[in-house]
């Protein structure tokens, strides 16, 4: 037996081979948890590809000479320009999904800034974008995306003083493809329908639109 165990017992030179080879694997392995911890973070640090989260103020849907256009006005709390817009651009293509229209227009607007319709308007506006699928069909849409965002941050009464930045088709295209989220924003209105057993189902209202451009 104990000639069986002297054999089986490694020689020193192999014990010290595989001592180095594990303590290695161990640095390399402690070295992999670090750089994917460090991966993790960072990715969290580092502004979302698909913009921020946000909540719908309300949706319009209107009909205009025979075509069906559809406004949503939204709001985001202290969000920076890129944030704003990559928002909008999440949206409209969420909501291009969703539903079919003519033209489909987001509004982003901040936490602090109005409420009412009339309100939704010049420096309100955090950022916008126009998306109509056949461009040719809709009066002033030479393209299918119209994008823009203002620079700055919102003041106390959630309005936006600064220029107004405006994206390139090629921009656009860039930045919807790098998504991997086309979420809508969180409906409060339609959270309260779906929680009352009672609640009557939503109709659709339709009204002259006031041109794409206004609010």
């Amino acid at each position: 037996m104990k000639a069986i165990l002297s054999k089986l017992r490694p020689s020193k030179r192999l014990v010290v081979i595989l001592s180095a080879a594990l303590g290695v694997s161990a640095a390399s392995g402690g070295a992999a948890v670090y750089v994917g911890r460090d991966k993790f973070l960072n990715r969290f640090a580092e502004p979302s590809a698909s913009g921020l989260e946000c909540t719908a103020l309300r949706t319009l849907k209107l009909d205009h000479n025979g075509q069906r256009w559809i406004r949503l006005h939204v709001k985001t709390d202290r969000a920076g320009g890129p944030e704003r817009i990559r928002t909008a651009l999440r949206v409209v293509g969420a909501l291009a999904n969703k539903e079919k229209a003519d033209l489909y227009q987001v509004v982003v607007l901040d936490a602090a800034g109005p409420e009412d319709r009339a309100g939704v308007r010049g420096a309100a506006v955090g950022a916008e974008v126009l998306f109509a699928p056949g461009p040719r069909s809709v009066p002033g849409m030479d393209e299918p995306f119209r994008a823009s965002y203002n620079e700055a941050m919102a003041n106390a009464a959630g309005m936006f003083r600064g220029k107004l930045v405006t994206l390139g088709l090629d921009e656009v295209r860039a930045i919807m493809a790098r998504m991997d989220d086309r979420s809508l924003c969180i409906d409060p209105a339609a959270a309260q329908i779906e929680g009352a057993d009672t609640a009557p189902a939503a109709k659709e209202t339709t009204a002259n639109a006031e041109g794409h451009g206004g609010h």
